[in-house]
């Protein structure tokens, strides 16, 4: 129970550390305002396009959509801001587990994550006049748990290229664009060439798309259990890829005698 309780006390101060100096205002236009007018203009497209048909699934697939912003540029944060403040190193020669450290900072991302997605979903239900059932509501926010952590398991290994690269809003801008491209969330996947969809069998949130359009268009609950593993197995090796880049710039610190770029 204390590791457990260290484990939680961490997410929420790291998490804390990193956002306390926001203002409410700041957080209001860009993690609300700015997912919600993207929400909109997909699912206004999608419900100008198929008429209407379906529309409940597309809402709620561009609803999952929304936590990009935090498994992305959220977790890039996480490395960027100790980087920036003259901490990394500290955090790197800490005797601690580095997966229990880096995976206790990105909890909170994923909370924030699912909360933006849920939001978004209200939002949609509300402003397109749709309806969702408890049961559906209860799957997908298994669903889209298991998604969001995968993403942030991405974000990590982006975040980890600051190490190396200065151009650090290129790489999370390209890696935020991709997510959206090869989801599927306003299209279906079918219509993408096949070597993107093969992109998208590796990339994070695009079984998470397709589980919420199957339930909610089609009422197909047959795959759930099998996709969600596959998701979840797909973030933990999202995981074990991060920290080993980060074992690896430990590494080359140790050569160099630092961990800075240059």
């Amino acid at each position: 129970m204390e590791a457990t309780g260290r484990f939680i006390r961490h997410s929420f101060l790291s998490y804390k550390a990193l956002f306390g100096w926001l203002d409410p205002k700041v957080y209001l236009f860009v993690m609300v305002l700015s997912p919600l007018s993207q929400l909109i203009f997909f699912s206004t497209l999608v419900n100008y396009v198929y008429k209407g048909e379906n529309l409940l699934g597309y809402v709620a697939a561009n609803a999952l959509l929304l936590c990009v912003l935090n498994s992305v540029f959220g977790i890039m944060s996480v490395i960027t801001s100790d980087r920036r403040t003259g901490t990394l190193h500290l955090v790197m020669c800490t005797p601690a587990n580095k997966f229990s450290l880096f995976l206790s900072r990105s909890i909170a991302h994923v909370l924030n994550g699912l909360f933006t997605a849920m939001l978004g979903l209200l939002f949609g239900i509300l402003l397109f006049d749709l309806s969702i059932t408890l049961r559906e509501s209860l799957i997908l926010l298994l669903i889209w748990l298991c998604s969001i952590f995968s993403a942030c398991g991405l974000g990590l290994i982006v975040a980890s290229f600051c190490l190396w690269s200065p151009s650090m809003h290129l790489w999370s801008n390209m890696l935020a664009s991709l997510l959206l491209l090869v989801s599927g969330a306003s299209y279906p996947i079918a219509r993408m060439p096949d070597w993107l969809q093969l992109v998208g069998q590796f990339t994070p949130l695009t079984r998470g798309v397709q589980l919420t359009k199957d339930i909610l268009n089609e009422g197909n609950y047959s795959n759930v259990l099998f996709l969600l593993g596959e998701e979840l197995l797909l973030g933990c090796i999202f995981f074990a890829i991060s920290l080993s880049l980060l074992k690896f710039a430990e590494y080359q610190s140790r050569l160099k005698g630092n961990m800075e770029l240059d």
